[in-house]
């Protein structure tokens, strides 16, 4: 392969947060928002545009906001999309070194379609080409570990380059991605230190029926039963339901904000807890430091909000505060 490398209350003493490698998808968003309902078969007014994106990256540039030092190992193609890519990463504080731009390829593209409300109608995703991120990949180009840092993958991973990473012995922190993705990793559960699903990928987890915070808080312990110390259940705009080590549950109910687009707000939400959990709060605090960054990138067009930033995420946290 051909590769050119283009405390636990916040009013305390701040603890310096540790390091993330995360290893994962990048690619460019394409979205289109409608003025009015979509019409099946039809055109309809609306708004496109396009930003950076991918799982992997946005949670990269979102801990890197949050003061997180971050790196990120992922692939690009040698196009504009693959340049704009990697300047825009490197733009928002994120060590790109191992952002890796490969000959012949074609970047990871991600067209959603959104109706007036904001929510995700549809959404396609081009994601061939990070079949390259091969487990010999991951030998010669991952970042070497450091005391306290933290490993952040997702799902977008083929199933062996998942089971090469978790076997390394590193603290993993996985995000699920998806129902049909999020099945790569179900062998592989007690490898995991924190787990984040939504309430499908719990569904498809657990066997759990999940439409309530108590059946979010049940499918939580029941994958912590399955060897995941810490499980984030997000139920969208309902809350977020969690596990901790202990075995306990607990649910956070979602505040009514602004919805200009949810693309992102998941991977806000798991960034933030992270980055939370790196500053040493408890799991509580992390998740309504994550729900802060939820709702701050609920009111930004792009999946990245240019708004975010530890501060600001204080600042939307009353019980921070």
């Amino acid at each position: 392969m051909s590769v050119a490398c283009s405390p636990s209350d916040v009013a305390e003493t701040p603890v310096p947060p540790a390091a993330v490698t995360v290893v994962g998808g990048a690619n460019m968003d394409v979205g289109a928002q409608t003025d009015t309902p979509l019409l099946p078969g039809d055109s309809t007014p609306g708004h496109i545009h396009y930003a950076p994106g991918g799982v992997g990256r946005n949670i990269a540039e979102n801990l890197a906001r949050l003061g997180v030092p971050v790196a990120l190992l992922t692939v690009v193609g040698d196009d504009a999309f693959g340049t704009q890519l990697i300047t825009s990463t490197a733009a928002s504080g994120v060590n790109v070194d191992s952002m890796l731009r490969l000959a012949g390829q074609r970047t990871a593209t991600y067209l959603s379609m959104h109706g007036p409300d904001g929510d995700m109608a549809l959404a396609v995703n081009d994601m061939a080409i990070l079949e390259q991120l091969t487990p010999a990949c991951c030998v010669q180009h991952l970042p070497a570990a450091t005391p306290g840092e933290w490993l952040l993958l997702d799902c977008n991973l083929q199933a062996t380059t998942l089971a090469h990473l978790l076997s390394l012995g590193r603290t993993v922190v996985v995000d699920a991605v998806s129902v049909a993705k999020c099945r790569r990793v179900q062998d592989h559960l007690h490898q995991v230190h924190l787990l984040k699903v939504n309430r499908l990928e719990a569904e498809a987890l657990t066997g759990i029926a999940v439409h309530s915070p108590t059946d979010g808080m049940r499918a939580a312990q029941a994958l912590h039963a399955l060897g995941v110390p810490r499980v984030l259940v997000s139920l969208g705009g309902d809350g977020v339901g969690w596990c901790d080590t202990d075995g306990r549950t607990d649910f956070l109910a979602a505040r009514p904000v602004p919805v200009v687009n949810t693309t992102g707000a998941g991977d806000a939400l798991l960034a933030g807890v992270v980055a939370g959990l790196q500053r040493q709060m408890s799991l509580p605090r992390a998740m309504a430091y994550g729900m802060a960054c939820a709702e701050i990138t609920l009111s930004s067009t792009f999946a990245n909000s240019s708004e975010l930033s530890h501060a600001a995420a204080v600042r939307h946290t009353p019980s921070l505060l």
